[in-house]
This record gives C-alpha cells, sequence and structure tokens, in this order.
C-alpha cells in the first residue's frame, strides 16, 4: 500500500508538472480544466494497471517453491506429500506496529479533515440565513449585510450589500459563468479527495490551480459582455474582504487578480497549441511501462522468500513428474541425473538454492522414491512410509510449536501472517544437519534455526538396506496479532 501511495504522488507530480511546463498559460480553458479533473484520478488508476503485453518483454529470473501442504493440524486427511513438513501454526503478539499507526494517524486525518469540511458547510448555511434571498433566472442571490464579500456555491450567489451598483453588475456576470460551468463540482471533487489524501500537498496545488482556471475561465467570458476597462477597474478598485472557503468561486481574490488581468490582456492561444495535449501520451505510456516492471509485495513471506507462485506452469510439471516418479516407485542413473539438471534449471541460483543447496549426488535421495523415511523417536513402531510421514510431521509440529518462543515477534515489528521457511537434512547417522532459515527479520530466522537444532536424533532413512540423507522443508506460519 505504501509503495502505491508513492506512485500515486509521484504521477501526479509528473502531470503538475508537465502542466506549468506547457498548459499553464494557454487560454484552452475547457481543455485544461479536463486535464487537472481526469489526471488526479489517472493517478490512481494507473498503478493498478499491469499490462501483460508488457511484461512478458521483460525477463525475469527463474525460481522453485517446493509444494507446501498446508494442513494447519485441522485436517487428518490431507496426504504428506514430498519432503514439505506439516506447516506450524504459531500465535504471538504484537502491542503496536508501524502498519497500524499510519492507518490510525490516516483515520485521525480523515476525521479532522471531515469536521473542517463540515464547518464550512455550516458557514455557508449560516451567511444564507443572515442575507436576504432573491431568485433570478432560476439562481439564489443572497444579499449579505454591511459587507463587500462576493462568491457563489452552486447555484447561489453571496454578494456584500455595500457593493456599488457598478460592481455588482460585473459580479453578477462573473459569477454567473461559474455557476452555469457548474465550477462548484470541481472544486468539491478536490473537497472530498483533500478528506481522503489530506496528507498528499498535490491535492491541494491541484486545487489551487483549478481555482485559478476557472476565474480565468469566468474573466474571458465575462469580458465580452460587459466593458473590459470598468471590469479591470472594478478587479483594482480596492482589495475586498472573502471569506476562507475552498470550494467556493470568489470574485474579489487580491493574490490572484494580477494573474488573472494578465491572462485577460493575453492573446488568444493558436489551434496548433493544442499539440501540447499529447506530451500526455508519452507520459503515460512511460508511467505504464513503470507499474508493469513493478509491484508491490503483498505479505512479508514474498518479500523474504522472493519466490514466484506454486501455480506457475513449470512447478506444475515438477509436481506431475513426482507423481510419476512415485507411482514407478524406482528410478535410473539417467532419470535422476536429468532430474537434476530440472532442478538446477528451475532454481535462480542452482545449488546454492534453500531447497536444493545440498548436492544430490553424495548421499541424498529423493523423498517420493526413498523405502522408508527417517523416524521420529515414538514413531518407530509403525511399518508404512505413510504412517510414518503423518507420524514425523505431527512430532515435529508439535516440538516446534513448544520450543518456539513467540516474544521474539517484538524484535521484528512485524504483524499478520508471517511465513519462516527452514530447510534441514537428517543424514546417515540420524543427525539434524545443514539448517538453513529465510524469514521476514533476523530474530525469526535465528529462532527458527534454533528450534530446530533441539529436535532429538531420528532414525535415518534407508534405501536398499543403507542409510541415506534427506532433504526436508518447513514452512512455519507465524501469526502476529495486534
Amino acid at each position: 500500500m505504501i509503495h502505491y501511495i508513492i506512485q500515486i504522488v509521484a504521477f501526479q507530480l509528473l502531470f503538475i508538472i508537465l502542466y506549468d511546463l506547457f498548459l499553464n498559460k494557454e487560454t484552452f480553458f475547457t481543455w485544461n480544466r479536463l486535464y487537472l479533473l481526469i489526471t488526479p484520478i489517472l493517478s490512481f488508476v494507473l498503478p493498478l494497471l499491469k499490462i501483460k503485453a508488457i511484461q512478458e518483454t521483460i525477463p525475469e529470473g527463474y525460481f522453485i517453491e517446493l509444494p507446501a501442504v498446508l494442513l494447519n493440524g485441522y485436517s487428518q486427511d490431507t496426504a504428506f506429500d514430498g519432503g514439505t513438513l506439516q506447516e506450524v501454526v504459531i500465535i504471538g503478539t504484537q502491542p503496536i506496529n508501524l502498519v497500524s499507526l499510519l492507518l490510525n494517524i490516516w483515520i485521525i486525518g480523515v476525521g479532522i479533515s471531515l469536521g473542517l469540511f463540515i464547518f464550512k458547510m455550516i458557514k455557508i448555511q449560516r451567511l444564507k440565513r443572515s442575507g436576504t434571498i432573491k431568485r433570478f433566472n432560476g439562481i439564489k442571490i443572497v444579499t449579505l449585510p454591511n459587507t463587500d464579500t462576493a462568491f457563489s456555491f452552486f447555484n447561489t450567489m453571496f454578494i456584500g450589500e455595500n457593493l456599488s451598483e457598478n460592481q455588482r453588475t460585473s459580479i453578477l456576470l462573473h459569477e454567473n459563468i461559474h455557476i452555469k460551468q457548474y465550477h462548484s463540482l470541481d472544486l468539491l471533487f478536490f473537497e472530498i479527495q483533500r478528506i481522503i489524501c489530506w496528507f498528499n500537498p498535490l491535492v491541494y496545488i491541484y486545487q489551487n490551480k483549478m481555482m485559478m482556471l476557472q476565474e480565468y475561465t469566468a474573466d474571458a467570458k465575462a469580458v465580452y459582455q460587459s466593458d473590459k476597462k470598468s471590469y479591470y477597474q472594478d478587479l483594482l478598485a480596492q482589495v475586498f474582504q472573502t471569506e476562507n472557503i475552498s470550494f467556493i468561486n470568489t470574485f474579489f481574490n487580491h493574490s490572484l487578480i494580477k494573474k488573472r488581468i494578465i491572462m485577460l490582456q493575453k492573446s488568444k492561444s493558436k489551434q496548433i497549441a493544442k499539440i501540447k495535449y499529447l506530451f500526455l501520451l508519452p507520459v503515460i505510456a512511460i508511467m505504464l511501462f513503470y507499474t508493469a516492471c513493478t509491484s508491490e509485495a503483498v505479505n512479508a513471506q514474498e518479500t523474504a522468500d522472493s519466490v514466484t507462485s506454486t501455480d506457475s506452469e513449470v512447478l506444475q510439471s515438477i509436481q506431475d513428474l513426482k507423481e510419476v516418479i512415485a507411482r514407478q516407485g524406482t528410478i535410473t542413473e539417467e532419470e535422476q541425473k536429468a532430474l537434476k539438471s530440472v532442478l538446477q534449471l528451475t532454481t535462480s541460483k542452482g545449488s546454492g538454492d534453500l531447497h536444493f543447496e545440498d548436492k544430490l549426488e553424495r548421499e541424498e535421495v529423493p523423498f517420493a522414491v526413498i523405502e522408508r523415511v527417517p523416524t521420529f523417536p515414538g514413531c518407530s513402531g509403525l511399518e508404512s512410509n505413510d504412517e510414518l510421514k503423518k507420524c514425523m510431521s505431527s512430532k515435529i509440529s508439535q516440538h516446534v510449536g513448544k520450543e518456539f518462543d513467540a516474544s521474539v515477534s517484538k524484535e521484528s515489528g512485524l504483524t499478520g501472517d508471517i511465513k519462516i521457511f527452514v530447510s534441514f537434512k537428517i543424514d546417515k547417522k540420524g543427525d539434524v544437519v545443514n539448517i538453513r532459515s529465510r524469514a521476514p527479520s533476523p530474530s525469526l530466522q535465528k529462532e527458527a534455526i534454533r528450534v530446530i537444532e533441539t529436535l532429538p536424533r531420528m532414525i535415518p532413512g534407508e534405501q536398499k538396506g543403507k542409510a541415506v540423507g534427506v532433504l526436508y522443508s518447513l514452512p512455519i506460519l507465524f501469526k502476529i496479532e495486534e
């Protein structure tokens, strides 16, 4: 989510820079209005688009993940498969974390922003009740006592009674343009964004640029219906007070008066200048390419393990191959060599991979074809491999669940479902060796290794009457509750 927010801010910044460089000084007010309304929406949508055609042109590494059996202790009917042991579920606690803290801050900010918006709406209603209301051509005109303010909100004009008749004429022309073009909807659109994305300063910049553009639009249309000289004089006559409400159209805004006069004096932009809007197309293309190349990690497991989904065609083919070997019951020397070549080609680091780091040609036998699997103490009375596998999985799960120190979660700063992967080998003597672990934090990684080191000596596996080493992978699901 944080990565998504960063992309939104970056895209909005790029759109604003493009607007200031090429479009801000043009008199294509309608086009500029569409630009300011559409680009904020695009900044929310583009990071979510992952165009497959672009992704397919980007080379990606090859990874392999042995399919895990997710028993979770809830089903005894699930078959134990390969060298992947039953997943161990551990419940930990985490009093506070950065994600929940940021979420709480965002909620507080939304609440404050919403409260300010409601206060502004109440302020407008109070002004309406304090003045005299008249209707003219479907427009409400509220005359406010003892003030010279002037602004509009949707189909209502607010005009101070201290204004002269000439000023009132210019204001009526100007504010009527705001009402007819529904400018209040534009400002309300950005006001909603300010409530939701109160932390994003670019939303405020967008709203200010829209307010300025609306004044340019209203001035340009109003000046053709009145005397340009008197219109200028009304703008320059004095500094009038205004209501400080971000989503109303104020006629007298001292900070904008100079810019409005400059824009009124500016010659109308030539039609050829509209070609500048085409600059938006390569910018969007670059954004789409960027979003296709990057993706946010959806959970700590994917970040820590950097593996692809087990639904990939390569992994499915490997799973099918394992089933064929298991049905066959034996494997030739040539088949062993071919299988090792497949494993090397489908791992990112070859023999350095977590699950295949040890050399298979020395003493390890593929788990699917081993005649007798290693036996956990207390499971020796069982005969079949299936019974031994299930018993060993259950015993190791109980051992890890009992020995794992849940307090290490306080050092991790993580929350939710955290996946830890541990690989180890039961050698010819039955000892647990070559323990390796991958976890989202060093403390969880060290704790997982420590727990596996406390496993008792096993009865080693056998192949054709000889003791052999067998590799295992143990997924540990660590649930850190807030």
